[in-house]
């Protein structure tokens, strides 16, 4: 009962300091996530280097193939790179097997006692760092515990209990009912504890205890490694058809390589699987041989099967179909909350496309009174539908970052939020002042009011300046530079000073009897208007540019 806690106690230790290391690591490169991940759009190898670059970040295969899918969801990639990038997360994953099938149990302590001095520093990279820190030590800690407990367990007890999954050769052959029920372990245990790194080190302590050798912990790795998959699978219930096929390829990929390395174990050099041999000439201990199995395996399966992407990919389409010829993406997807530098660039994306349709609506409503051809009419027609369309992206966007915001953060990307929750209310307004100028320029329309010449010149003119600031806010909310902004606050300064002339110069116009009083005030409300939708343009564009100092590109 004893030697159970102390193991069992150990794999909790373990498993702590893994997504300890990992949050901290995850944090520390938070912002630089998207740029990594940017590169899977030139080539699947690319994609495969992207992915593995990333899962040896955050050290989670899991969690990099749950980002893909959120990703494929959020129309950020196709499937034949979001299988690139599942590929190489395989390969990143075992980087975590390697570190632990080292011996460096004397880094256990000093790595606890610098991570804790590092966490009195109060600046939050530091502490992201002495998180880090401190799980890599915990990390080895349980690592060390469960080593130890599991030396004290009794040899015969344990080879009884584990004489159904004994693959040791036979002849040179590996019994197949044996190699079945090592995989099917590994992927049940890897399922239930949602973590192929947490299952290779439990493996390798166990390998390193002496409890199994290297022909059993290889076919329980290889069950890990479909096991890991479910996680995704998980992931993509609730996604659109393109992101469950990608979820299905990663399946398929892990079964497919598991099946071909099986079937290599057919092939003997001097009486023994080629493979085994493959493993016993790079060398080392036990520990470190199952490691290397686990690397080798995955290099092996990617090289293999990467001339087949396309091949896999159109083989998901067949099996899950997309059945409309329009697939829909969740631009706000809620896997990607976990990567908030990505989950806000999604928001200033969603807020991008918000502020397009609202836009719309208010060159439409001003339309009306001038330039209401058959589009037009039909786009009236629409408003109310558009306006509603605009309150629920707000709804949607405001909720998206309330659950960002129970998420861990960082300074910097806890004061966006407020930022972009005022630059989401401002393009609401924006919607709302369109049914305002719509009951205007109906109203002319249906009293047959006509401004002067000279009004309607004005009207004209400020409604394209109007547009050309409208534009400028788009476009600053797609791009990253000062030139963006510029041209925003060149074009906000012409559009106020326009406001207050045609003001003044609509005022000389009464007072002076050249315009109908009637006509008058409703051509001073519609410019009234126009200035409110600007302050609110004028809005966007201040907080635009102090959030995107710190944000990574928007997504276009």
């Amino acid at each position: 009962m004893k030697t159970a806690i102390e193991v069992f106690g150990g794999l909790a230790i373990f498993i702590f300091g893994m997504k300890m290391m990992s949050d901290g690591l995850h944090h520390v490169a938070g912002e630089k996530m998207r740029s990594i991940l940017r590169i899977f759009s030139a080539n699947r190898f690319m994609a495969i280097i992207s992915g593995a670059a990333v899962t040896c970040v955050i050290q989670s295969s899991s969690a990099t193939t749950v980002m893909v899918v959120g990703f494929i969801n959020a129309g950020l990639l196709n499937l034949v790179q979001g299988i690139g990038l599942m590929f190489g997360a395989h390969i990143g994953t075992t980087i975590t097997a390697q570190l632990v099938a080292f011996k460096i149990t004397w880094l256990i302590m000093p790595a606890i006692i610098l991570g804790l001095l590092l966490s009195f520093i109060p600046r939050q990279r530091v502490a992201r760092w002495s998180e880090t820190i401190i799980g890599f030590g915990f990390l080895f800690l349980g690592m060390e515990t469960m080593s130890t407990a599991l030396k004290s367990i009794d040899r015969e007890v344990f080879a009884k209990a584990f004489q159904t999954f004994e693959c040791a050769p036979v002849d040179g052959i590996i019994p197949v009912t044996a190699l079945l029920g090592a995989v099917v372990a590994g992927m049940v245990v890897t399922m239930i504890i949602q973590s192929s790194s947490a299952c290779t080190g439990i493996i390798i302590a166990l390998g390193a205890s002496g409890l199994i050798d290297i022909y059993t912990a290889v076919p329980l790795v290889l069950g890990s490694n479909i096991g890991t998959t479910v996680t995704a699978q998980l992931a993509a219930l609730t996604t659109n058809r393109v992101a469950k096929q990608a979820a299905l390829a990663n399946t398929l990929s892990n079964i497919i390589g598991v099946s071909i390395l099986c079937l290599t174990f057919l092939i003997r050099i001097d009486g023994e699987p080629v493979f085994f041999a493959l493993i016993s000439w790079i060398g080392g201990g036990t520990a470190r041989q199952i490691a290397n199995a686990h690397t080798v395996f995955n290099v092996l399966t990617t090289a293999i099967l990467l001339p087949f992407i396309p091949f896999i990919a159109k083989l998901c389409e067949k099996i899950i179909p997309v059945k409309s010829s329009k697939v829909k993406y969740q631009r706000l997807e809620q896997h990607l909350l976990n990567t908030p530098p990505i989950a806000l660039a999604q928001t200033t994306s969603s807020l991008r496309q918000m502020l397009k349709k609202a836009w719309k609506m208010i060159d439409c409503s001003i339309r009306i009174y001038s330039g209401n051809d058959e589009k037009n009419q039909s786009m009236v027609r629409q408003l109310e539908k558009r306006e509603a369309d605009i309150d629920q992206r707000q709804k949607d966007i405001t909720e998206y970052l309330s659950l960002l915001m129970s998420k861990d953060l960082t300074r910097r990307e806890a004061e966006q939020i407020p930022m972009l929750l005022h630059c989401t209310n401002d393009v609401e307004r924006i919607g709302d002042h369109a049914e305002i100028i719509r009951s205007i320029t109906e109203k002319l329309n249906a009293e047959k009011l006509r401004f002067s010449s000279d009004a309607e010149a004005e009207i004209n003119l400020l409604h394209k300046t109007l547009a050309n600031l409208a534009d400028a806010s788009i476009d600053l909310l797609a791009k990253n530079d000062s030139e963006s902004l510029d041209r925003a606050k060149v074009i906000q300064e012409r559009i106020f000073s326009m406001l207050d002339r045609s003001e003044n110069e609509h005022l000389s116009r009464l007072n002076n009897g050249e315009c109908r009083p009637q006509v008058g005030i409703l051509y001073l409300e519609l410019v009234e208007e126009m200035r409110k939708i600007a302050r609110h343009l004028e809005n966007i564009n201040d907080r635009a540019g102090m959030f995107y100092e710190k944000l990574p590109n928007a997504a276009r």
